[in-house]
């Protein structure tokens, strides 16, 4: 059953303590020199698709928006067991995010702007050869058809980085302790984006998004993210730190 409209209101009420106008630390200053940037002969190169362009979006970082937007919890790229976070770093820095499920099917995407997240979700499971072989198949279709329809241009994303010795902290979330080179995490730490532009599969603007990347390149379902808001875990309610 196509249920998942129930989750937006959860999400909402669970991050809401986030607040945009939460007291957001002054001590963490974010690396974004690379961040990436359309040429401007890619720009507008959507062939007119309404579906595919932020033309008539309406992006805005407010509490309010936070609130009534659709939000995705990424971990993209983490590892629990080894506590690693590969992805923040990178996603930060160059402004993208994904969560990194299997390419869709090329034949499916024209199909995409006029699907229902359930039709979408059925007509990647018709494709024997897509997706994991397992029981999780029809999870991850729907995972994948979730963030087609729902991540949309004015979409949050919110991600976390709790790793003290992870190997890929971004040096910007350590400072030194004293005067010689030793540094201390300050985290953890969580972070608010919101989505300014969907990337379409297979597209001229994906090719050159990912020859843009310093990591992962060749990863599908990108979008381009403006990095907001940036504060400590420990200043949120427990039941959210939890999360």
């Amino acid at each position: 059953d196509d249920d998942d409209d129930d989750d937006d209101d959860d999400d909402a009420s669970r991050f809401s303590d986030i607040g945009i106008e939460q007291r957001m630390t002054k001590r963490i200053k974010v690396e974004r020199d690379d961040k990436i940037h359309l040429p401007p002969q890619l720009e507008g190169d959507q062939n007119d698709d309404q579906f595919w362009s932020a033309r008539d979006a309406i992006i805005e970082c407010t509490e309010d928006a936070f609130k009534k937007k659709s939000i995705f919890h990424l971990n993209s790229f983490v590892d629990a067991k080894k506590k690693q976070n590969e992805g923040f770093g990178p996603f930060v820095e160059q402004g993208i995010a994904t969560p990194c499920f299997q390419e869709v099917p090329e034949v499916v995407v024209p199909m995409i702007a006029d699907m229902s997240q359930k039709e979408l979700r059925e007509a990647m499971l018709q494709h024997d050869d897509w997706g994991p072989f397992d029981n999780s198949r029809a999870s991850a279709a729907g995972q994948v058809a979730m963030w087609f329809k729902r991540c949309i241009p004015g979409s949050f994303i919110v991600m976390r980085h709790e790793y003290e010795r992870c190997h890929y902290c971004p040096k910007w979330l350590k400072e030194r302790s004293d005067a010689s080179d030793n540094s201390e995490y300050i985290g953890p730490v969580y972070i608010i984006g919101v989505v300014t532009r969907k990337i379409k599969p297979y597209s001229d603007e994906e090719a050159y998004v990912n020859s843009q990347m310093r990591y992962f390149k060749g990863i599908p379902h990108l979008c381009l993210v403006d990095w907001k808001r940036i504060g400590y875990k420990r200043d949120l309610k427990d039941e959210t730190q939890k999360y």
